[in-house]
This record gives C-alpha cells, structure tokens and sequence, in this order.
C-alpha cells in the first residue's frame, strides 16, 4: 500500500492506531507483543470456537483490538492488495469491494463439507490447506491476515481432533527458512490455487489429540 492508504497516517506507510504510534518499526515491535499474548489467551478456548465468519471477525478483534479501532472489521476501500517478498515475488490479493461477498462463499463450503469433522490426518491438512489459501487469497483485513488465519486454523483443526502447532516449524529448521518456506507455500495457493506445498508444512505440523 502506498502513502495515499486512508488507513494511514498521511503521507506515511505507518497504519493509524490507537496508540498514536508513527514509527513503522516501533509499531511493529508493539502488535508483535501484544498479539502473541492474545495468541496465547485465545488458543486455550479453542474448543469453543464457531468455525464460522464471525468467529474469524472476532479473532481478529481481540487480537488487535487493543491497537486499531477498526480491528475485526473487513477492509474497505483498498481496492486490491499486494505484497512484495524479499526475493522480489509479488503477491496479489482480492479487491476490497468483494471481500464480503468472497468470504461468505468459502464459508458456505466450508460449512458444507461439516467443518471438515471426521477426516483422516492427510485429508484434514488438504481440504484445510485449501480453504486456508481461499481466505488468504480474499486477505479480509488491512492488517493482521496471516496471524488471524494461524489462530483460526489452529481452532478449526482442534476441533477437528487434532493439533496444529505452528511453533513446530521453528523447531524442524532455521526460523527465518520456515518463514521463507511457508510465505512460497501460502503464496502458491493464493496466486496459483496449488496448496500441495502448503499441505506438505501442515502435515508435518498435525498430530492428533
């Protein structure tokens, strides 16, 4: 985005905030913070979570809720997103006008195939992976869409039977490699619908409960 964004201080890449924050870096390091307790708070309710729409909202909300007045409230007026990675890849997202619209549809499926209650390990991480890349794609909010969705898939597969430990990929290799690995991943499935790599990181990543 650029220093036209409304939801930016202007001429600033810097998101307005609660906090009254104006440096990118100082901001950054306070969502971190912030976020990752909530993280912490939420996950122990995670049996309790609807895998609906408003639930994803409502992650959202409390995770940033404390930072942006418009937390867990989908984008406006962005038109399309992108994202540069550092290898010079761009990333392009759906239009703001269609959010709405693009979420109810993958909840309809998502709904209509219960939840994806009942599969086997590799069928869960597949049809996950596959509606992870759908939401990811729509990207619902300004900021924050890869922390909510790690929230909201971590629900939907404990409620699932099984557990989906993010943490493991700090684990099996160097930190900044797993983060490199899974942006291909996801960024595969949102620009060419192909959710196989992201499938490969989420089974290594499931076990049951």
């Amino acid at each position: 985005m650029d220093s036209n964004d409304f939801y930016c201080y202007p001429g600033t890449t810097v998101i307005r905030n609660k906090l009254n924050i104006k440096s990118s870096d100082e901001l950054s390091k306070v969502e971190g913070a912030v976020t990752a307790a909530m993280t912490g708070q939420l996950a122990e309710r995670a049996s309790l979570w609807p895998s609906d729409k408003p639930n994803l909202l409502k992650l959202h909300q409390a995770l940033f809720g404390r930072i942006y007045p418009w937390a867990g409230q989908t984008r406006r007026n962005t038109g399309s997103m992108t994202k540069t990675r550092e290898n010079g890849s761009v990333v392009l997202y759906g239009d703001s006008a269609f959010v709405d619209s693009q979420l109810d549809l993958v909840f309809v499926q998502l709904k209509s195939e219960d939840y994806l209650q009942h599969l086997t390990l590799e069928a869960f991480a597949a049809r996950a992976t596959h509606f992870y890349g759908e939401l990811d794609a729509v990207h619902p909010f300004r900021e924050g869409n890869s922390r909510t969705l790690r929230l909201f898939f971590y629900g939907l597969a404990h409620k699932a039977g099984y557990l989906l430990d993010w943490a493991v990929l700090g684990t099996v290799e160097e930190v900044e490699s797993a983060r490199q690995r899974l942006y291909r991943a996801r960024d595969l499935a949102v620009m060419r619908a192909d959710s196989s790599a992201l499938t490969e990181i989420f089974v290594s990543i499931l076990s049951a409960l």
